[in-house]
């Protein structure tokens, strides 16, 4: 009677690693978890928290908006606000842009959408404002010859 020994030529299987093997993988494994956590780390920290408020009090659509987002460093107001909200503009080339809509909710004659930064009348336009910090960024539906301030 023959006997016969079966060879086979393929790798071992995770379970059946020797010690050998393991301890020359284990150092490979932390270091790629290391490696994504640290490239976690360095998205996060070049994301900057803004919170979008946008209110309209004075057409009684009821309109009131709140949103928290985080984006990255340097990103341009419009085009944040391009990506979170429904927004109508027009651009003036030197200018700026000139925000005519605002979730649906256009600015009737003799209103417009007032743009405030961190709580304060905005002294310039949303298209010039590049997000850097974290930065609450407020839009309210007011009158022309309002003078209202944000609270």
């Amino acid at each position: 009677m023959e006997s016969s020994v079966g060879v086979s030529r393929g790798s071992p299987s995770p379970s059946v690693l020797d010690h050998a093997s393991r301890q020359r993988v284990w150092p490979l494994v932390h270091a790629t978890c290391l490696l994504l956590a640290l490239v976690a780390f360095a998205e996060d920290a070049q994301q900057v928290a803004v919170h979008l408020e946008i209110r309209d009090e004075l057409t009684g659509t009821d309109l009131e908006v709140s949103i928290r987002r985080k984006t990255s460093v340097g990103t341009k107001g419009i085009d944040f606000m391009d990506e979170v909200v429904d927004i109508e503009y027009r651009r003036y080339p030197g200018v700026g842009v000139f925000v005519t809509s605002l979730c649906g909710v256009e600015a009737p004659n003799g209103a417009f959408w007032a743009l405030s930064i961190d709580g304060e009348r905005a002294e310039k336009g949303i298209s010039e404002l590049s997000i850097e910090r974290p930065v609450r960024i407020g839009w309210d539906l007011v009158k022309m010859d309002s003078e209202e301030r944000r609270p």
